[in-house]
């Protein structure tokens, strides 16, 4: 994120960030993913980014790719269907049934709850089934208040560019409905901070007890 909160420009569009990573911050991100069982995202970053989610400029295997998609809005010519690695598109009964069926020819797509959002406990019990352990919840900042308002988060890191981008309607780390009272925010504590290539990462775990 920039040093303001943000994770995209007004537009939304958070691969632009991706000119502030450095080949090393590039070779971290990839070996941080070829560590974990899954990647976790939300359709809309499919949609406005369209990321690989792949491991590259490292050796590792690439990890599972799942999009949080409810009424199965994932383009076909995305390249989380590409092939290059395995993907599961969660949706809900709620969802088209022709899409369903057209990115079926793509890849996997799991049905679960009828309506709403993709319920995250069920998603999680079926990628235990497949001997997923590890996850990477990636985004964007809906996907990742979901999982923190369930609870099902255990560690949080962070990189902070020295940038602001500003914006009252650019997307921020954690968005969703947001807590109301301090007794419900989620407290973390710190593991460790660095610094690489002038990019700041910080490392939490959440504090369930705190």
């Amino acid at each position: 994120m920039s040093i303001d909160g943000k994770i995209a420009p007004a537009d939304g569009v958070g691969r632009r960030f991706f000119k502030f990573m450095t080949p090393r911050h590039q070779r971290m991100l990839h070996k941080i993913r070829s560590r974990v069982d899954a990647i976790v995202v939300g359709v809309d970053t499919v949609i406005k980014d369209n990321p690989s989610l792949t491991v590259r400029n490292v050796h590792g295997k690439n990890p599972l790719r799942v999009v949080l998609d409810s009424k199965a809005r994932t383009p076909l010519g995305s390249k989380v269907v590409d092939g290059a690695a395995p993907t599961i598109i969660a949706v809900t009964k709620n969802a088209s049934k022709r899409r369903v069926e057209l990115l079926r020819k793509k890849t996997e797509v799991l049905v679960l709850n009828r309506t709403g959002r993709v319920d995250l406990r069920k998603l999680l019990l079926e990628l235990r089934k497949r001997g997923v352990r590890r996850i990477l919840v990636e985004g964007g900042g809906e996907t990742r208040w979901s999982f923190f308002n369930e609870g099902l988060v255990n560690d949080f890191f962070v990189w902070i560019t020295p940038h602001i981008w500003g914006g009252r309607d650019a997307p921020t780390l954690v968005d969703g409905a947001g807590f109301l009272h301090e007794d419900d925010a989620i407290p973390l504590k710190l593991k460790s901070r660095r610094v690489v290539d002038n990019l700041l990462i910080l490392s939490f775990h959440v504090d369930a007890h705190g």
